[in-house]
């Protein structure tokens, strides 16, 4: 036998030309893919792939000045926007809140029968003299000219609804030639008679200031007596009570219901209060002949002001009374507020005119 020289075998291919070939496993029979990896380079464990970057294209400078000029323009107009509605939500605010509530549409409370009277004002106290102390029989004594005490009228009753203007609290001279009872007030310190007609009395003070608010009329104690059903018990009481001065105030409003208020000045507290206890119980007014004390609760008031109410049993759709009366006493100060309506007298009215007139008089 002889020996044959072997042929020399090929080498191993180099690495960067051999593909690895990863023996199969019998677990990967299904896919003979997965078996097959290909040795590609990669990246770097803490170096990120670099975001891919279009590259931007080239703007002319038109085309710049052109941005820039719209960017502008977008700019001035949503100012404006935002300029023209705080504008507008101003204006509006203050078209809400600048005029009265009840002038604006939508806003206004409804009428309940309330009236509309000027701002309340007290008049001057004369010179030396103090203001009164209900709380106090001693001291309670009105100083002021008891016509300004009296309630103006309303607005619905023609009144006007500008503060009243008060002269100077100073007292007239009497002269010779005229005689006091007819250029002065009622005196504290001399009583006037029962009887006085309001003739006798006197007119309103000359030395008022321009503009002053018109004042009431003196009128005499038992004038009150003309509405009475029975004027000899106000003689009687006027008799034993020596009353002062007296005056009166009445109107007729929009609605219909006239107001009276009489104001009776008595020499002190005392008096002025036994008066009130028996005319709110002896006096019938011939408005409200069979007028009962009104039920219910009583009102607040303030301090040393006392209220007694009567309606008339006679009324006028939904049982409102065609009359209503009070009685208030406050010091030396007796006040008596009568308001009729055939159509009944809305209480909301009444209620404000004796809170008002009692306010004026504590």
């Amino acid at each position: 036998m002889t020996d044959h020289a072997t042929a020399p075998q090929p080498g191993p291919e180099p690495h960067d030309q051999a593909t690895a070939v990863t023996p199969v496993t019998p677990a990967d029979d299904a896919n003979p893919w997965a078996a097959i990896t290909i040795d590609d380079p990669q990246p770097d464990a803490g170096q990120a792939p670099a975001p891919f970057a279009p590259p931007e294209p080239t703007q002319s400078p038109q085309e710049q000045a052109a941005r820039r000029a719209r960017r502008r323009r977008a700019a001035v107009r949503w100012s404006c926007a935002v300029l023209v509605f705080a504008i507008a939500g101003t204006g509006t605010a203050l078209a809400v809140t600048a005029p009265e509530r009840t002038d604006i549409p939508g806003l206004a409370t409804a009428n309940d029968g309330r009236y509309t009277f000027p701002p309340l004002t007290l008049p001057p106290l004369p010179s030396g003299k103090a203001a009164p102390d209900l709380k106090d029989n001693s001291k309670g004594l009105h100083q002021a000219d008891l016509r300004y005490l009296l309630l103006p009228a309303p607005k619905e009753a023609g009144g006007s609804v500008n503060p009243p203007v008060f002269p100077s609290p100073t007292a007239p001279t009497a002269t010779a030639s005229a005689p006091a009872s007819a250029s002065a007030a009622p005196s504290d310190t001399a009583p006037a008679t029962p009887g006085a007609s309001a003739s006798a009395t006197a007119a309103p003070a000359a030395s008022a200031a321009p503009g002053a608010t018109a004042p009431a009329n003196w009128v005499g104690c038992e004038a009150m007596g003309s509405e009475l059903q029975n004027p000899a018990r106000l003689h009687g009481l006027l008799l034993q009570n020596v009353c002062r001065a007296a005056t009166v105030r009445e109107w007729t409003a929009s609605d219909g219901t006239s107001t009276r208020i009489r104001l009776l000045r008595f020499g002190s507290p005392n008096e002025a209060r036994e008066t009130y206890f028996r005319g709110r119980t002896d006096l019938q007014l011939k408005a409200a002949p069979d007028a009962k004390m009104a039920s219910g609760d009583g009102w607040d008031t303030v301090a040393g002001i006392e209220v007694t109410r009567k309606d008339s049993q006679e009324t006028a759709g939904k049982g409102v009374p065609t009359t209503r009366v009070a009685f208030v006493s406050a010091s030396d100060v007796v006040a008596v507020v009568t308001m009729t309506n055939p159509r009944g007298v809305p209480a909301t009215a009444f209620r404000q005119v004796v809170t008002l007139q009692c306010d004026l008089l504590a």
